[in-house]
Protein backbone atom coordinates (compact mmCIF):
# COMPACT_ATOMS: atom_id res chain seq x y z
CA UNK A 1 0.00 0.00 0.00
CA UNK A 2 1.45 3.37 -1.02
CA UNK A 3 0.84 6.72 0.61
CA UNK A 4 -1.93 7.72 -1.78
CA UNK A 5 -4.04 4.69 -0.90
CA UNK A 6 -3.78 5.12 2.87
CA UNK A 7 -6.86 6.18 4.85
CA UNK A 8 -6.78 9.87 5.73
CA UNK A 9 -5.97 9.40 9.41
CA UNK A 10 -2.94 7.23 8.55
CA UNK A 11 -1.75 9.50 5.74
CA UNK A 12 -1.68 12.34 8.27
CA UNK A 13 1.40 10.76 9.86
CA UNK A 14 3.38 11.74 6.77
CA UNK A 15 2.93 15.44 7.66
CA UNK A 16 5.71 16.91 9.79
CA UNK A 17 3.35 19.39 11.48
CA UNK A 18 1.59 16.46 13.18
CA UNK A 19 4.58 16.06 15.48
CA UNK A 20 5.96 18.22 18.29
CA UNK A 21 9.55 17.40 17.30
CA UNK A 22 11.77 17.39 14.25
CA UNK A 23 11.10 14.55 11.87
CA UNK A 24 13.47 14.57 8.91
CA UNK A 25 12.18 12.43 6.03
CA UNK A 26 9.21 10.39 7.28
CA UNK A 27 9.20 6.69 6.37
CA UNK A 28 6.55 4.01 6.70
CA UNK A 29 6.84 0.30 7.46
CA UNK A 30 3.69 -1.79 7.28
CA UNK A 31 2.63 -5.28 8.19
CA UNK A 32 -0.71 -6.98 7.66
CA UNK A 33 -1.96 -5.54 10.96
CA UNK A 34 -0.24 -2.17 11.41
CA UNK A 35 1.43 0.91 9.96
CA UNK A 36 4.61 2.21 11.59
CA UNK A 37 5.76 5.74 10.79
CA UNK A 38 9.40 6.64 11.40
CA UNK A 39 9.71 10.33 12.21
CA UNK A 40 12.97 11.68 13.57
CA UNK A 41 13.98 9.90 16.76
CA UNK A 42 10.58 8.29 17.25
CA UNK A 43 8.26 5.72 15.71
CA UNK A 44 4.45 5.87 15.76
CA UNK A 45 2.46 2.67 15.34
CA UNK A 46 -1.15 2.59 14.16
CA UNK A 47 -3.21 -0.57 14.19
CA UNK A 48 -5.14 -1.33 11.01
CA UNK A 49 -8.92 -1.75 11.48
CA UNK A 50 -8.83 -5.44 10.50
CA UNK A 51 -10.39 -8.66 11.75
CA UNK A 52 -8.57 -11.94 11.15
CA UNK A 53 -10.51 -13.98 13.67
CA UNK A 54 -7.56 -14.44 16.00
CA UNK A 55 -7.41 -10.64 16.31
CA UNK A 56 -10.05 -7.95 15.91
CA UNK A 57 -9.00 -4.29 15.62
CA UNK A 58 -12.16 -3.08 13.89
CA UNK A 59 -13.47 -0.88 16.72
CA UNK A 60 -11.85 2.23 18.15
CA UNK A 61 -12.21 0.78 21.65
CA UNK A 62 -10.37 -2.38 20.59
CA UNK A 63 -7.51 -0.43 19.03
CA UNK A 64 -7.15 1.64 22.20
CA UNK A 65 -7.18 -1.48 24.35
CA UNK A 66 -4.58 -3.31 22.29
CA UNK A 67 -2.33 -0.25 22.06
CA UNK A 68 -2.39 -0.14 25.86
CA UNK A 69 -1.74 -3.88 26.00
CA UNK A 70 1.18 -3.56 23.61
CA UNK A 71 2.69 -0.79 25.73
CA UNK A 72 2.21 -2.69 28.99
CA UNK A 73 3.41 -6.09 27.78
CA UNK A 74 6.44 -4.88 25.85
CA UNK A 75 7.62 -2.69 28.70
CA UNK A 76 8.29 -5.92 30.61
CA UNK A 77 11.38 -6.44 28.44
CA UNK A 78 12.05 -3.08 26.74
CA UNK A 79 10.76 -0.11 28.75
CA UNK A 80 13.28 2.18 27.04
CA UNK A 81 11.65 1.55 23.63
CA UNK A 82 7.94 1.75 24.49
CA UNK A 83 6.98 5.25 25.63
CA UNK A 84 3.24 6.02 25.53
CA UNK A 85 -0.17 5.54 23.93
CA UNK A 86 -1.38 8.75 22.25
CA UNK A 87 -4.85 9.67 20.98
CA UNK A 88 -5.16 10.97 17.42
CA UNK A 89 -7.56 13.93 17.28
CA UNK A 90 -9.53 15.36 14.37
CA UNK A 91 -10.51 19.04 14.50
CA UNK A 92 -11.50 21.70 11.98
CA UNK A 93 -7.97 22.18 10.63
CA UNK A 94 -7.07 18.49 10.40
CA UNK A 95 -5.46 15.76 12.47
CA UNK A 96 -3.37 16.33 15.59
CA UNK A 97 -1.72 14.41 18.40
CA UNK A 98 -2.80 17.21 20.76
CA UNK A 99 -6.33 18.15 21.89
CA UNK A 100 -8.88 19.55 21.22
CA UNK A 101 -10.93 17.53 18.79
CA UNK A 102 -12.66 14.20 18.46
CA UNK A 103 -10.53 11.12 19.11
CA UNK A 104 -10.50 9.08 15.90
CA UNK A 105 -7.73 6.61 16.69
CA UNK A 106 -4.83 5.71 18.98
CA UNK A 107 -1.16 5.17 18.27
CA UNK A 108 1.82 3.80 20.14
CA UNK A 109 4.83 6.09 20.50
CA UNK A 110 8.21 4.36 20.59
CA UNK A 111 11.89 5.18 20.40
CA UNK A 112 13.14 4.68 16.87
CA UNK A 113 16.01 2.30 16.26
CA UNK A 114 17.94 1.52 13.13
CA UNK A 115 16.85 -1.46 11.05
CA UNK A 116 20.55 -2.27 10.70
CA UNK A 117 20.62 -2.93 14.47
CA UNK A 118 18.13 -5.79 14.28
CA UNK A 119 19.93 -8.99 15.23
CA UNK A 120 18.90 -10.59 11.95
CA UNK A 121 20.54 -7.73 10.05
CA UNK A 122 23.65 -7.89 12.23
CA UNK A 123 23.89 -11.63 11.62
CA UNK A 124 23.51 -11.27 7.86
CA UNK A 125 26.09 -8.46 7.71
CA UNK A 126 28.66 -10.47 9.69
CA UNK A 127 28.70 -7.87 12.47
CA UNK A 128 27.38 -10.13 15.23
CA UNK A 129 28.68 -10.58 18.77
CA UNK A 130 27.59 -13.97 20.20
CA UNK A 131 27.78 -12.50 23.70
CA UNK A 132 24.54 -10.67 22.91
CA UNK A 133 22.87 -14.08 23.13
CA UNK A 134 24.35 -14.63 26.60
CA UNK A 135 22.80 -11.35 27.76
CA UNK A 136 19.53 -12.24 26.07
CA UNK A 137 19.41 -15.68 27.72
CA UNK A 138 19.84 -14.06 31.12
CA UNK A 139 17.08 -11.52 30.47
CA UNK A 140 14.60 -14.02 29.03
CA UNK A 141 15.12 -16.50 31.87
CA UNK A 142 14.47 -13.78 34.46
CA UNK A 143 11.51 -12.51 32.43
CA UNK A 144 9.96 -15.99 32.38
CA UNK A 145 10.51 -16.38 36.10
CA UNK A 146 8.70 -13.10 36.78
CA UNK A 147 5.51 -14.13 34.96
CA UNK A 148 2.67 -15.84 36.80
CA UNK A 149 1.73 -19.44 35.94
CA UNK A 150 -1.47 -19.88 33.93
CA UNK A 151 -3.80 -22.70 34.97
CA UNK A 152 -5.20 -25.15 32.43
CA UNK A 153 -8.72 -24.10 33.43
CA UNK A 154 -7.98 -20.62 32.05
CA UNK A 155 -6.01 -21.55 28.93
CA UNK A 156 -5.45 -25.15 27.81
CA UNK A 157 -1.97 -25.00 26.31
CA UNK A 158 -1.98 -28.61 25.12
CA UNK A 159 -5.25 -28.27 23.21
CA UNK A 160 -4.18 -25.00 21.63
CA UNK A 161 -0.79 -26.39 20.64
CA UNK A 162 -2.48 -29.33 18.94
CA UNK A 163 -4.82 -26.97 17.06
CA UNK A 164 -2.02 -24.63 16.00
CA UNK A 165 0.15 -27.45 14.69
CA UNK A 166 -2.83 -28.79 12.74
CA UNK A 167 -3.37 -25.34 11.22
CA UNK A 168 0.28 -25.25 10.13
CA UNK A 169 -0.11 -28.64 8.46
CA UNK A 170 -3.40 -27.71 6.80
CA UNK A 171 -1.85 -24.59 5.26
CA UNK A 172 1.15 -26.62 4.11
CA UNK A 173 -1.18 -29.20 2.55
CA UNK A 174 -2.94 -26.45 0.62
CA UNK A 175 0.42 -25.46 -0.89
CA UNK A 176 1.50 -28.89 -2.16
CA UNK A 177 3.64 -29.12 -4.29
CA UNK A 178 4.61 -25.43 -4.45
CA UNK A 179 6.22 -25.49 -0.99
CA UNK A 180 6.41 -29.15 0.03
CA UNK A 181 6.26 -32.55 -1.64
CA UNK A 182 3.41 -34.94 -0.73
CA UNK A 183 5.80 -37.43 0.89
CA UNK A 184 7.47 -34.71 2.94
CA UNK A 185 4.08 -33.44 4.12
CA UNK A 186 3.10 -36.98 5.11
CA UNK A 187 6.26 -37.17 7.21
CA UNK A 188 5.36 -33.95 9.03
CA UNK A 189 1.85 -35.23 9.63
CA UNK A 190 3.14 -38.54 10.97
CA UNK A 191 5.58 -36.85 13.33
CA UNK A 192 2.86 -34.56 14.63
CA UNK A 193 0.60 -37.50 15.43
CA UNK A 194 3.24 -39.66 17.12
CA UNK A 195 4.93 -36.83 19.03
CA UNK A 196 1.70 -35.51 20.49
CA UNK A 197 0.60 -38.99 21.57
CA UNK A 198 3.93 -39.51 23.31
CA UNK A 199 4.34 -36.05 24.81
CA UNK A 200 0.81 -34.98 25.77
CA UNK A 201 1.21 -36.22 29.39
CA UNK A 202 4.37 -34.13 29.82
CA UNK A 203 2.80 -31.07 28.17
CA UNK A 204 -0.12 -31.29 30.59
CA UNK A 205 2.17 -31.99 33.56
CA UNK A 206 4.33 -28.95 32.86
CA UNK A 207 1.32 -26.67 32.81
CA UNK A 208 0.27 -28.12 36.16
CA UNK A 209 3.80 -27.43 37.43
CA UNK A 210 3.61 -23.77 36.38
CA UNK A 211 5.68 -23.65 33.19
CA UNK A 212 2.87 -22.16 31.06
CA UNK A 213 3.09 -18.39 31.45
CA UNK A 214 2.33 -15.22 29.52
CA UNK A 215 5.49 -15.14 27.41
CA UNK A 216 6.74 -13.01 24.53
CA UNK A 217 5.30 -15.40 21.95
CA UNK A 218 7.19 -14.13 18.90
CA UNK A 219 10.83 -14.38 19.96
CA UNK A 220 12.95 -14.37 16.81
CA UNK A 221 15.88 -12.42 15.39
CA UNK A 222 13.73 -9.80 13.63
CA UNK A 223 12.15 -8.87 16.96
CA UNK A 224 15.42 -8.18 18.78
CA UNK A 225 17.38 -4.97 18.35
CA UNK A 226 20.41 -3.36 19.94
CA UNK A 227 20.03 -0.40 22.27
CA UNK A 228 23.40 0.86 23.55
CA UNK A 229 24.93 -2.43 22.34
CA UNK A 230 22.58 -4.50 24.48
CA UNK A 231 19.88 -6.76 22.99
CA UNK A 232 16.32 -5.62 23.54
CA UNK A 233 13.28 -7.69 22.61
CA UNK A 234 10.25 -5.91 21.18
CA UNK A 235 6.91 -6.61 19.44
CA UNK A 236 5.54 -9.35 21.68
CA UNK A 237 2.11 -10.81 20.99
CA UNK A 238 -0.46 -8.50 22.57
CA UNK A 239 -3.53 -9.21 20.45
CA UNK A 240 -4.34 -12.74 21.64
CA UNK A 241 -3.58 -14.11 25.10
CA UNK A 242 -3.88 -17.69 23.84
CA UNK A 243 -0.97 -17.18 21.43
CA UNK A 244 1.30 -15.84 24.19
CA UNK A 245 0.22 -18.12 27.05
CA UNK A 246 2.65 -20.92 26.32
CA UNK A 247 5.26 -23.18 27.86
CA UNK A 248 8.42 -21.20 28.48
CA UNK A 249 10.34 -23.80 26.46
CA UNK A 250 8.00 -23.09 23.55
CA UNK A 251 8.92 -19.41 23.83
CA UNK A 252 12.68 -19.90 23.49
CA UNK A 253 12.21 -22.56 20.79
CA UNK A 254 11.34 -19.81 18.31
CA UNK A 255 14.78 -18.20 18.65
CA UNK A 256 16.63 -21.53 18.56
CA UNK A 257 14.71 -22.46 15.41
CA UNK A 258 15.43 -19.07 13.84
CA UNK A 259 19.16 -19.56 14.37
CA UNK A 260 18.86 -22.97 12.70
CA UNK A 261 16.97 -21.38 9.81
CA UNK A 262 19.87 -18.95 9.32
CA UNK A 263 22.31 -21.90 9.41
CA UNK A 264 23.72 -20.69 12.71
CA UNK A 265 23.00 -23.66 14.95
CA UNK A 266 25.96 -22.86 17.17
CA UNK A 267 24.29 -19.58 18.12
CA UNK A 268 21.00 -21.30 18.88
CA UNK A 269 22.67 -23.94 21.03
CA UNK A 270 24.71 -21.29 22.80
CA UNK A 271 21.54 -19.33 23.62
CA UNK A 272 19.77 -22.50 24.75
CA UNK A 273 22.68 -23.56 26.98
CA UNK A 274 22.93 -20.14 28.62
CA UNK A 275 19.17 -20.00 29.13
CA UNK A 276 19.22 -23.40 30.84
CA UNK A 277 22.02 -22.25 33.14
CA UNK A 278 19.72 -19.48 34.35
CA UNK A 279 16.41 -21.36 34.39
CA UNK A 280 17.69 -24.89 35.24
CA UNK A 281 14.71 -26.16 33.22
CA UNK A 282 16.48 -29.20 31.78
CA UNK A 283 13.31 -31.31 32.02
CA UNK A 284 11.73 -29.02 29.42
CA UNK A 285 14.19 -30.26 26.82
CA UNK A 286 12.00 -33.32 26.31
CA UNK A 287 9.51 -31.00 24.56
CA UNK A 288 11.97 -28.79 22.70
CA UNK A 289 12.10 -30.76 19.45
CA UNK A 290 8.30 -30.67 19.19
CA UNK A 291 8.35 -26.92 19.79
CA UNK A 292 11.09 -26.42 17.19
CA UNK A 293 8.95 -28.39 14.73
CA UNK A 294 5.95 -26.23 15.60
CA UNK A 295 7.84 -22.93 15.26
CA UNK A 296 9.29 -23.87 11.87
CA UNK A 297 5.75 -24.70 10.79
CA UNK A 298 4.51 -21.31 11.99
CA UNK A 299 7.03 -19.50 9.81
CA UNK A 300 6.22 -21.74 6.86
CA UNK A 301 2.50 -21.06 7.32
CA UNK A 302 3.00 -17.29 7.52
CA UNK A 303 5.09 -17.33 4.34
CA UNK A 304 2.34 -19.30 2.56
CA UNK A 305 -0.34 -16.85 3.65
CA UNK A 306 1.81 -13.96 2.48
CA UNK A 307 2.28 -15.64 -0.90
CA UNK A 308 -1.50 -15.95 -1.24
CA UNK A 309 -1.85 -12.17 -0.90
CA UNK A 310 0.81 -11.36 -3.51
CA UNK A 311 0.46 -11.06 -7.25
CA UNK A 312 0.44 -14.43 -9.00
CA UNK A 313 3.86 -15.48 -10.34
CA UNK A 314 5.48 -12.24 -9.14
CA UNK A 315 9.03 -12.23 -7.81
CA UNK A 316 7.73 -11.46 -4.32
CA UNK A 317 5.35 -14.39 -4.41
CA UNK A 318 8.15 -16.67 -5.60
CA UNK A 319 10.32 -15.49 -2.72
CA UNK A 320 7.54 -16.12 -0.20
CA UNK A 321 6.95 -19.65 -1.50
CA UNK A 322 10.69 -20.33 -1.39
CA UNK A 323 10.78 -19.14 2.23
CA UNK A 324 7.86 -21.42 3.09
CA UNK A 325 9.68 -24.36 1.48
CA UNK A 326 12.76 -23.58 3.56
CA UNK A 327 10.82 -23.64 6.83
CA UNK A 328 8.83 -26.76 5.99
CA UNK A 329 12.10 -28.51 5.12
CA UNK A 330 13.50 -27.42 8.49
CA UNK A 331 10.41 -28.82 10.20
CA UNK A 332 11.16 -32.08 8.41
CA UNK A 333 14.71 -32.04 9.75
CA UNK A 334 13.35 -31.87 13.29
CA UNK A 335 11.44 -35.11 12.67
CA UNK A 336 14.76 -36.99 12.67
CA UNK A 337 16.26 -37.00 16.15
CA UNK A 338 19.94 -38.06 16.21
CA UNK A 339 21.25 -40.41 18.88
CA UNK A 340 22.49 -38.28 21.79
CA UNK A 341 26.18 -38.29 22.63
CA UNK A 342 28.10 -37.30 25.73
CA UNK A 343 31.21 -35.15 25.50
CA UNK A 344 33.44 -34.11 28.38
CA UNK A 345 36.17 -31.49 28.06
CA UNK A 346 38.77 -31.39 30.83
CA UNK A 347 41.93 -29.46 31.48
CA UNK A 348 43.56 -26.92 33.75
CA UNK A 349 42.14 -23.42 34.08
CA UNK A 350 42.90 -21.37 30.98
CA UNK A 351 43.32 -24.36 28.68
CA UNK A 352 40.43 -23.33 26.43
CA UNK A 353 37.67 -25.70 27.53
CA UNK A 354 34.83 -23.21 27.20
CA UNK A 355 36.07 -22.04 23.81
CA UNK A 356 36.18 -25.61 22.53
CA UNK A 357 32.71 -26.31 23.93
CA UNK A 358 31.26 -23.37 22.01
CA UNK A 359 32.85 -24.67 18.81
CA UNK A 360 31.32 -28.08 19.39
CA UNK A 361 27.79 -27.21 20.49
CA UNK A 362 26.60 -26.35 16.98
CA UNK A 363 28.40 -29.23 15.29
CA UNK A 364 26.95 -31.77 17.71
CA UNK A 365 23.70 -29.90 18.56
CA UNK A 366 24.73 -30.30 22.17
CA UNK A 367 23.76 -28.52 25.36
CA UNK A 368 26.79 -27.11 27.18
CA UNK A 369 26.85 -27.62 30.96
CA UNK A 370 29.59 -25.49 32.53
CA UNK A 371 31.15 -26.02 35.93
CA UNK A 372 31.74 -22.26 36.32
CA UNK A 373 28.05 -21.46 35.89
CA UNK A 374 26.94 -24.41 38.02
CA UNK A 375 29.36 -23.53 40.83
CA UNK A 376 28.19 -19.92 40.99
CA UNK A 377 24.54 -20.96 40.98
CA UNK A 378 25.16 -23.36 43.87
CA UNK A 379 27.14 -20.83 45.91
CA UNK A 380 24.01 -19.37 47.49
CA UNK A 381 22.88 -22.86 48.52
CA UNK A 382 26.19 -23.61 50.25
CA UNK A 383 27.40 -20.37 51.85
CA UNK A 384 30.82 -20.44 53.42
CA UNK A 385 32.21 -23.31 51.37
CA UNK A 386 34.14 -21.14 48.93
CA UNK A 387 33.86 -21.51 45.16
CA UNK A 388 36.83 -23.85 44.74
CA UNK A 389 36.79 -25.88 47.94
CA UNK A 390 36.67 -29.66 47.74
CA UNK A 391 33.09 -29.92 49.02
CA UNK A 392 31.79 -27.26 46.62
CA UNK A 393 33.58 -28.98 43.75
CA UNK A 394 31.84 -32.25 44.62
CA UNK A 395 28.43 -30.54 44.71
CA UNK A 396 29.23 -28.90 41.37
CA UNK A 397 30.08 -32.15 39.61
CA UNK A 398 27.04 -33.89 41.09
CA UNK A 399 24.75 -31.13 39.83
CA UNK A 400 26.36 -31.17 36.38
CA UNK A 401 25.93 -34.92 36.03
CA UNK A 402 22.32 -34.72 37.20
CA UNK A 403 21.57 -32.08 34.55
CA UNK A 404 23.42 -34.13 31.95
CA UNK A 405 21.39 -37.22 32.80
CA UNK A 406 18.11 -35.33 32.32
CA UNK A 407 19.33 -33.78 29.08
CA UNK A 408 20.48 -37.09 27.60
CA UNK A 409 17.19 -38.74 28.57
CA UNK A 410 15.40 -35.95 26.70
CA UNK A 411 17.31 -36.90 23.56
CA UNK A 412 19.87 -34.08 23.47
CA UNK A 413 23.65 -34.41 23.36
CA UNK A 414 25.69 -32.88 26.17
CA UNK A 415 29.08 -31.18 26.41
CA UNK A 416 30.42 -31.11 29.97
CA UNK A 417 32.83 -28.20 30.44
CA UNK A 418 34.82 -28.70 33.66
CA UNK A 419 38.39 -29.25 34.81
CA UNK A 420 38.01 -32.98 35.60
CA UNK A 421 41.35 -32.85 37.41
CA UNK A 422 40.92 -36.07 39.36
CA UNK A 423 40.34 -39.64 38.25
CA UNK A 424 37.17 -39.94 40.34
CA UNK A 425 35.60 -36.99 38.48
CA UNK A 426 36.37 -38.56 35.13
CA UNK A 427 35.17 -41.96 36.27
CA UNK A 428 31.81 -40.46 37.26
CA UNK A 429 31.31 -39.31 33.66
CA UNK A 430 32.19 -42.76 32.37
CA UNK A 431 29.68 -44.31 34.78
CA UNK A 432 26.96 -41.96 33.47
CA UNK A 433 27.75 -42.99 29.90
CA UNK A 434 27.68 -46.66 30.88
CA UNK A 435 24.40 -46.34 32.76
CA UNK A 436 22.66 -44.53 29.91
CA UNK A 437 24.41 -46.50 27.14
CA UNK A 438 25.33 -43.18 25.55
CA UNK A 439 28.52 -42.90 23.44
CA UNK A 440 31.23 -40.92 25.26
CA UNK A 441 34.04 -38.71 23.96
CA UNK A 442 36.43 -37.32 26.59
CA UNK A 443 38.84 -34.59 25.49
CA UNK A 444 41.73 -33.48 27.68
CA UNK A 445 43.31 -30.15 26.73
CA UNK A 446 47.05 -29.88 27.32
CA UNK A 447 48.50 -26.38 27.05
CA UNK A 448 51.90 -25.05 28.14
CA UNK A 449 51.87 -23.66 31.67
CA UNK A 450 53.19 -20.27 30.55
CA UNK A 451 50.25 -19.96 28.14
CA UNK A 452 47.81 -20.87 30.91
CA UNK A 453 49.20 -18.15 33.16
CA UNK A 454 49.07 -15.60 30.35
CA UNK A 455 45.47 -16.42 29.48
CA UNK A 456 44.29 -16.26 33.09
CA UNK A 457 46.02 -12.92 33.63
CA UNK A 458 44.47 -11.57 30.44
CA UNK A 459 40.91 -12.64 31.23
CA UNK A 460 41.16 -11.18 34.74
CA UNK A 461 42.22 -7.88 33.23
CA UNK A 462 39.28 -7.93 30.83
CA UNK A 463 36.81 -8.95 33.54
CA UNK A 464 34.39 -10.49 31.02
CA UNK A 465 34.88 -14.19 31.72
CA UNK A 466 32.57 -16.22 33.93
CA UNK A 467 35.42 -18.09 35.59
CA UNK A 468 36.84 -16.79 38.87
CA UNK A 469 39.85 -19.09 38.71
CA UNK A 470 42.94 -16.90 39.19
CA UNK A 471 46.66 -17.67 39.19
CA UNK A 472 46.46 -18.95 42.77
CA UNK A 473 43.81 -21.47 41.73
CA UNK A 474 45.96 -22.52 38.78
CA UNK A 475 48.96 -23.12 41.05
CA UNK A 476 46.83 -25.33 43.30
CA UNK A 477 45.66 -27.28 40.26
CA UNK A 478 49.20 -27.75 39.00
CA UNK A 479 50.30 -29.14 42.35
CA UNK A 480 47.42 -31.56 42.82
CA UNK A 481 45.85 -32.62 39.51
CA UNK A 482 46.01 -36.16 38.21
CA UNK A 483 46.92 -36.21 34.54
CA UNK A 484 44.63 -38.67 32.75
CA UNK A 485 46.25 -41.59 31.01
CA UNK A 486 43.14 -43.69 30.51
CA UNK A 487 42.84 -45.25 27.07
CA UNK A 488 39.35 -43.78 26.62
CA UNK A 489 40.55 -40.16 26.87
CA UNK A 490 41.79 -38.23 23.83
CA UNK A 491 44.60 -35.78 24.57
CA UNK A 492 44.47 -32.68 22.35
CA UNK A 493 46.56 -29.53 22.30
CA UNK A 494 44.32 -26.97 20.56
CA UNK A 495 40.94 -25.52 21.46
CA UNK A 496 40.56 -23.82 18.08
CA UNK A 497 39.10 -26.78 16.15
CA UNK A 498 36.39 -29.18 17.28
CA UNK A 499 37.90 -32.69 17.12
CA UNK A 500 36.22 -35.04 14.66
CA UNK A 501 36.75 -38.19 16.66
CA UNK A 502 34.72 -41.33 17.08
CA UNK A 503 33.08 -41.91 20.46
CA UNK A 504 34.50 -44.56 22.72
CA UNK A 505 32.79 -47.95 22.60
CA UNK A 506 32.57 -50.16 25.67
Amino acid sequence: MNRESLPAHAEAFFHADLYAHGTGPIEMIQTHISWVFLAGDYAYKLKKPVNFGFLDFTSLAARKHFCQQELHLNRRLSPEIYLAVLPLYLHDSGYSLQPPGAIVDYCLRMVRFQQSDLLEQRLQSGNFDPRWLDMLAHDIAHFHRAQKPIACEKIDHCRLLREHIRTNLDVAAAHIPATIAPAAWAQLNSYDTSALVQLTPLIVQRQAEGFVRHCHGDLHLRNITLIAEKPRVFDCIEFNDEFASIDTMNDIAFLVMDCDAHEQSELGMRFLSRYLEQSTDYTGLALLTLYLFYRAGVRGKVACLLADELEQDSDKQTDALHEASHYFALAGDYCHTPTPRLFAIGGLSGSGKSHLALLGCGVERAVIIRSDATRKRLASDYPGLGLYGQTMTRHTYDAMLAAASITLAAGWSVILDAAFLHADDRLAVKKLADATEIPLCFYWLEIETAVLRSRITRRQQLGTDLSDADLAVLELQLSAYQRPDEAWIEHISSSDVWPKLQPVSY
